[in-house]
């Protein structure tokens, strides 16, 4: 017995000397192909007195408990730190966390670490650490991440998955974790303040699923490349995808992406996508996507055009290689242009036509893609 147990405990013991904190690929069994919504606009739109209508235009009466009976397993709700009208703030995100869960559908935590939007356009220092340098920045946002996971915990509410910045190509917490810029490119500060936020978020909630976010799918490659190289801990590559922003050859795209999981150990989330299914409108806000030529050629913008885009993602997730795709999730289908209260006030929307609800609030068609395995 001693003979063949003794060469079993230095197996044990190779095995954990080779494992590293890096080594967070392998998710909890529980993580499963996700089909998410970003539905942060919801509780604003709900609060208008929006009813959404189901595909059999009757009212729905609990949009969450409908879009889990139509196969959305994933909630995305964005965090902002301090905005001036109070959005988006950490009760905001338990509320909608507590809706998730009362439905058994995972969240996907979005933390912007900024006051307002963050994209690769703007990543804004919040006003309660603008004065900051990078030693103080850095405790700043481990400290603000723990907290808020914490708090998140304590509702019995931790994140699936944790999103570290928004859009971040270009660094975030600018100017001081900006990467490009006209002295050329440095990484150091993104890396540290990335770091930082990990570990608050880890000590929080150490299950939860570490994402970094790339808008676009062209360019990621060498993005996630410095990640690795400055041992970044993560989990998952988020990425945008919206064709009349990173590329309408759609097949150029899928190539890209399948290039790309062959080059990543990390998994892959499309966790923004959108596409129209009108070019007309419902409001006097002008629309983001109008034009013939912000389209993808074969895919017109139709109901069944959108239909056709979502099965399209659904189907390039699926067939990554080395089962990398993890899923997807559908930026604001809930964005619809609406009247405020009794009032006849129109709330414009910019992206009324991408919503998943057409102009009378009714479920398009797309969302059978949901119902799908």
């Amino acid at each position: 017995m001693k003979k063949c147990f003794y060469p079993f405990l230095v197996f044990l013991l190779l095995i954990s000397c080779t494992t590293n904190d890096n080594d967070r690929q392998a998710e909890p069994e529980s993580i499963e192909f996700y089909k998410g919504m970003d539905l942060s606009f919801l509780p604003e739109i709900e609060s208008d007195g929006v009813v959404f209508k189901d595909e059999n235009s009757q009212d729905i009466v609990d949009n969450y408990a409908y879009l889990k009976s139509r196969g959305v397993n994933l909630v995305r709700i964005r965090l902002w730190i301090n905005n001036t009208s109070g959005l988006y703030n950490l009760n905001f995100v338990k509320n909608q966390a507590l809706k998730a869960k009362a439905q058994d559908m995972d969240f996907l935590l979005d933390f912007h670490y900024s006051d307002t939007w963050a994209d690769p356009g703007s990543q804004d220092i919040p006003i309660v650490w603008a004065t900051q340098n990078i030693t103080s920045m850095t405790e700043s946002i481990k400290n603000y991440s723990q907290n808020v996971l914490q708090e998140l915990v304590l509702q019995d509410t931790p994140p699936a998955i944790v999103q570290i910045g928004n859009e971040t190509n270009n660094g975030m917490l600018w100017p001081l974790g900006q990467i490009y810029s006209s002295g050329g490119e440095n990484w150091d500060n993104y890396i540290q303040l990335t770091k930082a936020a990990i570990e608050g978020v880890l000590l929080a909630s150490p299950e939860s699923q570490i994402m970094i976010h790339h808008a676009g799918i062209e360019g990621a490659d060498y993005f996630y490349e410095q990640l690795v190289f400055h041992n970044v801990n993560f989990d998952i590559a988020g990425l945008s995808y919206y064709p009349w922003w990173h590329n309408n050859d759609i097949d150029f795209i899928e190539n890209q992406l399948q290039s790309f999981a062959i080059g990543i150990s990390q998994k892959i989330m499309i966790v923004e996508t959108a596409y129209p299914f009108t070019l007309n409108w419902d409001d006097n806000t002008n629309n983001i996507v109008g034009l013939q030529d912000q389209l993808i050629a074969s895919y017109p913008a139709t109901q069944v055009g959108q239909r056709t885009f979502m099965l399209r993602i659904h189907n390039m997730m699926k067939n990554l290689p080395n089962d990398k795709g993890l899923g997807y999730c559908y930026w604001a289908p809930d964005w619809v242009a609406h009247h405020t209260g009794s009032s006849s006030q129109t709330s414009g929307s910019s992206w009324e036509n991408l919503a998943l609800f057409n102009f009378n609030y009714e479920a398009n068609t797309a969302l059978e893609i949901y119902e799908l395995n």
